[in-house]
């Protein structure tokens, strides 16, 4: 676990990201390394109450060595490690109330569906495989979308409830990890992590009993998940959904002179990267004449500059524009905060790699690393069919598309598109 960190810093210290995206693994970690230490601390604990010389002038110190001692501050140990990780439900959960449209704007307005749209835009949607099964189920996610919303974040607010039972704790954590694996299966947004650790506290509270936990136990779990954010590091996934989003990727040149999209899983361990946008692009530091949101469409994850304050001076005026398809957009885009060389490196390190790792005695595809979204191969067809050596040449490309579902198709219609340069491979 500390590895994976670790891991994960030297990628965005390697490719200059500004940050590297935590939200998928962090709670995994901390909460991981939280039992970790708090058992081998009890059992330090537990060992140092059987020695004498600890013990002789300190009679209630061998208390600490019984059976009971250890159950107890084992209870207490694991309702303070799920409050960490339901920490993250409920500071999201706070997010989306404080978004700057109001407490119930996110649940009235927000078009959560939209995300399944952005997903497929992005190639990541499971449901890819058939546009029109996505298109239909889009459609009628669209149409609870309210009470979907309302469920989300009542669950996500009231976690803390779930405590004081053990049934409802179970009840609670299944359901988060069904929600996480609707979230995959809509959009492609796979939050493993949260569903590894989600199913491990359900199989630990499933071998326990109603008494197994004590008051104090049951205290420490709500105290920490409602304040534990203090401490941990805790995922605040709270923002306005789009319909025109701005996406950017690259693009492949092959040698029979066609241009063909690279999938982000090409990328591997900095294929979140594409998803952010790290390259070229500075947008979080000045203005730009593309919409202001990330690639899945989020709007308020960052301090993203609307172009003018006559357009939209709030997330909340982005959204209600951008829900439309009506931001004004630049046509053409040439905005001062593009670098045209900064994706060159990037890319060139990649394919190198990837070149690599193609010659190499074992070869193990990029779609076996466990990426936080995958690009799905059977919406990739044209660029899974080439190797590193059919490619001569990359551009970065970066869209504002208004995505919307007609006669059972997603419809993609690009409002404006930058184009980058050339950047040749060399063989």
């Amino acid at each position: 676990m500390v590895y994976f960190a670790f891991h994960k810093n030297v990628t965005r210290a390697v490719s200059d990201a500004v940050e590297l995206g935590r939200n998928d693994y962090a709670p995994l970690i901390e909460v991981g390394l939280f039992l970790a230490c708090g058992l081998l601390g009890l059992g330090l604990l537990q060992s140092l109450s059987r020695l004498k010389p600890f013990t002789s002038n300190l009679p209630n110190f061998n208390e600490l060595g019984t059976r009971n001692f250890a159950a107890q501050a084992a209870g207490i140990l694991l309702l303070a490690g799920i409050g960490a990780h339901f920490g993250n439900y409920f500071m999201s959960g706070m997010a989306k109330v404080t978004l700057d449209g109001g407490p119930l704007s996110w649940i009235l307005e927000n078009p959560t569906s939209s995300i399944m749209l952005a997903g497929y835009g992005l190639g990541a949607a499971p449901l890819g495989f058939s546009e029109s099964l996505l298109a239909h189920a889009y459609e009628a996610v669209r149409a609870v979308q309210i009470p979907m919303n309302v469920v989300i974040l009542a669950a996500q607010l009231l976690c803390f409830l779930a405590f004081l039972r053990r049934r409802w704790l179970i009840g609670l954590t299944a359901f988060f990890d069904i929600m996480h694996i609707g979230i995959f299966l809509l959009s492609g947004a796979l939050f493993l992590h949260w569903i590894i650790l989600n199913s491990l506290i359900v199989a630990a509270l499933t071998r326990m009993k109603e008494s197994s936990f004590s008051t104090t136990a049951i205290v420490t779990g709500i105290v920490v998940t409602i304040f534990g954010d203090a401490v941990f590091y805790n995922a605040r996934l709270g923002w306005y959904d789009s319909r025109q989003i701005r996406q950017a990727h690259f693009e492949a040149l092959t040698k029979e002179g066609d241009w063909v999209r690279v999938a982000p899983s090409f990328f591997r361990d900095a294929s979140y990267l594409l998803y952010a946008r790290h390259f070229g692009y500075q947008e979080y530091r000045r203005e730009s004449g593309h919409v202001p949101t990330s690639a899945w469409g989020q709007i308020g994850i960052r301090k993203v500059r609307p172009k003018s304050s006559d357009v939209a001076s709030s997330s909340y005026e982005v959204m209600k524009l951008t829900k439309d398809c009506a931001y004004p957009v630049e046509l053409p885009i040439t905005p001062p905060d593009y670098d045209a060389a900064r994706p060159a490196p990037f890319i060139l390190g990649q394919h190198n790699r990837a070149a690599n790792l193609a010659n190499s005695a074992v070869a193990v595809g990029y779609n076996f690393y466990p990426h936080h979204h995958y690009s799905m191969p059977f919406l990739h067809r044209a660029f899974e069919a080439l190797e590193p050596r059919d490619i001569v040449a990359y551009r970065y490309l970066v869209d504002t598309v208004c995505l919307d579902v007609a006669d059972g198709k997603v419809v993609r219609r690009v409002m404006t598109q930058t184009l980058g340069p050339r950047i040749d491979v060399r063989q």
